[in-house]
């Protein structure tokens, strides 16, 4: 018999594994946003792409079969031409087999088809067709066979003279031209505009007399890249001109035109760059510009304190005479802020202390009649300090006898500050052929021992600073003697002539002092009556002994 809490219990398992099962079941996948017609994507500009899927996408009702395929899994987008002109729409980034169909229309069942395509580009698809500025273009991409998976759509509207064939005709010695690059492509045979320019747009220009022609694109909203050609056809093209950043980010390139010549100009961006530009034109003379990346002013020589720098001119074009004036200049090393020196302004600059650790360059204008340009030169490497010099020698203080100190200076040094100084003793033969270093004797001061004894002493002095290191010797000292061990023992001179008294006094190891006369009846005129130290006094040799002499008895 089964219980009531018995079927309670059989009730509950029951929903907890119908739970489980429906929490089991994936989440239906969404269709994309733009699935329908009503909801498609909305795309602006010349140029412009889009990403999406059509993974999960459907067909409508009354909805065409794009490209002539049934398909299934359609996607929507709508653009609206902002000019007139050729249109191109690629899917060629997608990974699946694409159908791209082009139409216009309000409703989904009543479309008019402008263009369609199924693999252009392998299995992907490729449309171009004529726009019309202001009309609403619907573009649908879908799967061929019901494909699937993510979408990659590049849109680009090419302006009226992309081509080099639909080059715009300009004339005249002076006007002006706007225009844009944006949707512009790179034709094949096209040449890469100065070395760095594309995608471009083209304009002709026939040269109403000889003279100079000048074209610029200035204050244009993008880097432009400007060049001038000569030539029928993309793959018969000769080089004239070409600019890049003459005028900011904007273009100006001269030549000297020839009267009836038609002159190709081409109007691109710098690495791929796109934007809207002004195209202006004269017959001025151009002011002076170095030629791009070929030679501008150089600074040759080697960047430290007291060797000389030069500095070239560079290679300028432009309407001669190009008249050159110099002014150099320096950086910190972490190219910080940087400024022009003072008075420095030849072709040439011998870098001083103040310039050692900062980075130098040369700023050269060129003149002609149209005016003046400005180019700088690279920075070398930061100047280097010169080693210090010796101006005037180490000198050694003191007497060389042992026992005695011997103090040493550095003499003068001229270099860079700060200079330190280290010191070294030697010791030398009589001749000062053989010097040998003293061990552990490297202060500025040494005291002189018996193992001196028959050598001469003297000091070598290093200076260093930033640049290196210098050294200086020296004038050696006198020869190390023994220290002499005799006395001065004081005689007694009393009662003797001076000049007997002195050689006595000599004879005792004891020097001759100060004499003077006092009135005396004891001796004769002339003799000693006094005398200090008294006689018999040890003293060190040396000692003055100075005497008294009889000058007579007093008056």
């Amino acid at each position: 018999m089964v219980t009531r809490a018995r079927w309670v219990r059989i009730g509950v398992g029951l929903l907890t594994v119908l739970t489980a099962g429906v929490l089991s079941l994936p989440a239906a996948a969404a269709a994309p946003e733009n699935d329908s017609f009503s909801a498609a994507a909305v795309l602006t500009g010349r140029s412009t792409s889009a990403s999406g899927t059509n993974d999960e996408a459907t067909k409508e009702s009354g909805e065409p079969d794009h490209a002539g395929n049934a398909g299934g899994a359609s996607i929507w987008y709508a653009w609206t031409a902002p000019a007139s002109g050729r249109t191109t729409l690629s899917t060629c980034g997608s990974d699946f087999d694409t159908l791209l169909a082009v139409y216009t229309g309000s409703s989904v069942s009543a479309l008019d088809e402008v263009t369609s395509n199924d693999n252009e580009c392998g299995a992907r698809s490729t449309v171009s067709f004529a726009a019309v500025e202001g009309t609403q273009y619907r573009i649908a991409i879908d799967g061929k066979a019901g494909a699937t998976g993510d979408v990659s759509l590049e849109l680009r509207l090419a302006p009226p003279n992309d081509d080099f064939a639909d080059a715009v005709a300009i004339a005249g010695n002076e006007g002006g031209s706007s225009g844009t690059t944006e949707g512009a492509w790179y034709e094949e045979g096209e040449p890469l505009h100065y070395g760095v320019g594309w995608p471009s747009v083209w304009y002709s220009w026939t040269a109403p007399a000889t003279g100079w022609a000048t074209f610029e694109t200035c204050g244009s909203a993008f880097d432009t890249v400007l060049a001038a050609y000569v030539g029928d056809a993309l793959g018969d093209l000769t080089f004239v001109a070409g600019s890049d950043d003459a005028c900011g980010l904007g273009s100006r390139l001269s030549f000297e035109a020839a009267a009836g010549t038609v002159y190709r100009i081409a109007v691109a961006g710098f690495d791929g760059s796109v934007g809207t530009f002004g195209l202006a034109w004269n017959r001025n003379p151009p002011p002076p510009e170095p030629p791009f990346a070929v030679d501008y002013p150089r600074i040759s020589g080697n960047a430290r304190e007291g060797d000389t720098l030069s500095a070239s001119d560079g290679v300028w074009e432009g309407a001669q005479p190009i008249t050159l004036a110099f002014a150099w200049g320096r950086c910190p090393r972490d190219f910080g802020q940087c400024g022009l020196i003072s008075g420095a302004t030849s072709r040439t600059y011998v870098p001083s202390g103040n310039d050692v650790g900062w980075r130098l360059y040369v700023q050269v204008t060129a003149t002609n009649v149209a005016g003046s340009s400005v180019e700088y030169s690279s920075l070398p490497a930061p100047v280097a300090a010169r080693p210090p010099v010796n101006m005037v020698v180490p000198r050694v203080t003191g007497t060389a006898r042992p026992g005695a100190i011997l103090v040493a200076s550095a003499g003068e040094w001229a270099g860079t500050a700060p200079i330190s100084y280290t010191y070294q003793w030697q010791a030398c033969d009589a001749a000062e052929v053989d010097c040998l270093d003293l061990p552990g004797e490297a202060a500025p001061v040494i005291r002189v021992t018996p193992a001196h004894r028959g050598r001469r002493l003297r000091v070598v002095v290093t200076g260093t600073n930033g640049g290196g290191s210098a050294t200086a010797l020296s004038d050696s000292t006198a020869m190390v003697r023994a220290a002499s061990s005799r006395r001065c023992v004081v005689p007694n001179v009393k009662g003797k002539p001076v000049a007997a008294a002195r050689r006595a006094i000599r004879r005792a190891g004891c020097t001759p002092g100060r004499v003077s006369r006092t009135p005396s009846t004891a001796v004769r005129v002339g003799r000693v009556v006094a005398q200090s130290p008294r006689a018999g006094a040890r003293r060190a040799a040396g000692t003055r002994v100075n005497l008294v002499l009889s000058k007579g008895k007093k008056r």
